[in-house]
């Protein structure tokens, strides 16, 4: 099982080896960037909880186990481009430098230097995530989305990810917020004095 910390430094890794294969003129696919990006945000997000994770029930365990599945196919992927690329040694250099990265070899300030908003994602294309009250209806969330023209996914533990063109987005993050909190009180109109 790799550890939370192990999963940033062995996402830093991949990162440094998608850009090696760009500059390489390797063709990327705006998928790889978009989980590399969606890696990235849930990453930080069991970082910020790891303490709160340790003493619980262990309720984004399964989060955490998904997250490690998909490091390692991307690790995968990434891997046979550099080969195809820069041939076995090539790949076995990069293949090494991840499993020391996971298992905790490379110290993390090294590795933790990349904020989401510097990897490429697909042009217009927006997400965000939170995690959905237990008095908010999924089906209100479903007739939402449809509305509003975004994909939703929804994990058993009420996490929310919703993802789409940057006006959709946001369109559904302000009903979603107008949903949980009541409308915004910015837009109405102050009372004359």
């Amino acid at each position: 099982m790799v550890t939370i910390q192990g999963l940033r430094a062995g996402w830093t890794v991949l990162n440094d080896l998608l850009g090696e294969l760009r500059a390489k003129d390797v063709f990327i696919p705006d998928l790889t960037y978009a989980d590399l990006r969606n890696s990235k945000m849930v990453i930080e997000y069991l970082s910020s909880f790891e303490n709160d994770i340790k003493v619980t029930d262990h309720a984004d365990e399964k989060l955490r186990l998904e997250m490690e599945t998909k490091i390692l196919s991307l690790r995968e992927t990434l891997l046979v481009w550099a080969e195809e690329q820069s041939g076995v040694v090539y790949r076995m250099e990069w293949e090494e430098r991840f499993q020391r990265a996971i298992e905790g070899q490379i110290p993390t300030e090294v590795t933790d230097r990349t904020p989401i908003s510097d990897i490429p994602r697909e042009k217009d294309v927006s997400f965000f995530r939170i995690r959905l009250p237990e008095d908010i209806l999924v089906e209100v969330v479903s007739e939402i989305a449809e509305d509003c023209e975004v994909l939703i996914s929804l994990d058993g533990d009420r996490h929310l990810q919703v993802s789409g063109k940057k006006d959709c987005v946001r369109d559904a993050m302000q009903r979603l917020g107008e949903m949980f909190y009541g409308k915004s009180r910015f837009t109405e109109e102050k009372p004359s004095t």
